[in-house]
């Protein structure tokens, strides 16, 4: 949940830095629908991995291989599904709000998210190599959605909150596969860990690192991002951290684990300061 706090403080601050709007009421709403989405989202996935049996195979981690909750009965998949439906009508409320009177440029964003919330565990998941894709856009696409719910408009500082926020975010998703890579492939999923190994993906994912800051940067260079958002670079030896420790320990599930604990901190941090970023450009 702090994730979706810190990528709709990012959408508020630049679409303020941008363009000096801030509605109190709109802002309330995109928080409360997109906390609303995380959850549905989350529920979905435990329900449709349950009924697949894949968390009751994963090696369970503090970041990685789901939840016990319906696997050891403590909860009916009927209430998890339940839960999870009532959730995403609140998101869907909250969005036909917005739709009212943003529809043209806020109607791709929602359908997006509505496709990728419903439809991530049971169906996309299971088509090659799109698993990351689709899980870093669709909460990118939270941050455009947030700054455009302010903003009024796509720009380019809005693709300055989207771009890092993604590949943020699918990082999380792509190195939390790595101890779950044999039950995700004996599930029937594709994922890029299980389709190029992990010695190839943990390169990939030091990749990622390199392209998130490389995209910061060139927001700045472009103007899309003003220069306090170098604040951000400030994770980039947590970021080396969890890249040495994944490259020497891409196959060994416990030696991995300070690399997943450190890819968190990356995520939340690197977007947080984003937002802090755009706060301090507004005053100065």
């Amino acid at each position: 949940m702090p994730l979706t706090v810190f990528i709709v403080s990012a959408g508020l601050a630049a679409s303020f830095y941008a363009h000096r709007t801030f509605n109190p009421f709109d802002a309330s709403l995109v928080l409360i629908g997109a906390l609303l989405t995380h959850t549905a989202t989350n529920v979905f996935n435990n329900y449709f991995d349950y009924r697949s049996k894949i968390d009751a195979k994963t090696m369970k981690t503090p970041f990685s291989g789901g939840v016990d909750i319906l696997v050891q009965g403590k909860m009916k998949p009927s209430v998890a599904l339940a839960i999870g439906s009532a959730c995403l009508l609140g998101a869907a409320l909250i969005g036909a709000y917005f739709l009212s009177y943003l529809f043209y440029p806020l109607f791709l964003i929602f359908l997006y998210g509505l496709v990728a919330m419903c439809l991530y565990s049971p169906v996309l998941s299971k088509i090659p190599a799109v698993s990351e894709i689709i899980a870093g856009t669709g909460f990118g696409f939270m941050g455009l959605g947030t700054y455009v719910t302010q903003a009024r408009v796509i720009d380019h500082t809005g693709i300055s909150v989207f771009v890092p926020v993604s590949i943020l975010v699918g990082l999380l998703l792509f190195l939390n596969e790595f101890p779950d890579a044999e039950a995700d492939k004996a599930s029937g999923r594709r994922h890029v860990v299980i389709l190029a190994g992990k010695r190839t993906s943990a390169w990939i994912y030091v990749g990622g690192l390199i392209a998130t800051y490389v995209s910061i940067l060139l927001s700045i260079a472009l103007k899309a991002a003003p220069y306090t958002v170098l604040v951000s670079l400030v994770t980039i030896p947590i970021a080396y951290k969890a890249g040495r420790i994944t490259i020497r320990n891409y196959d060994r599930g416990p030696e991995l684990i300070p690399a997943l604990a450190s890819n968190v901190m990356v995520v939340l941090l690197t977007i947080l300061l984003i937002a802090v970023g755009f706060v301090i450009a507004s005053y100065l």
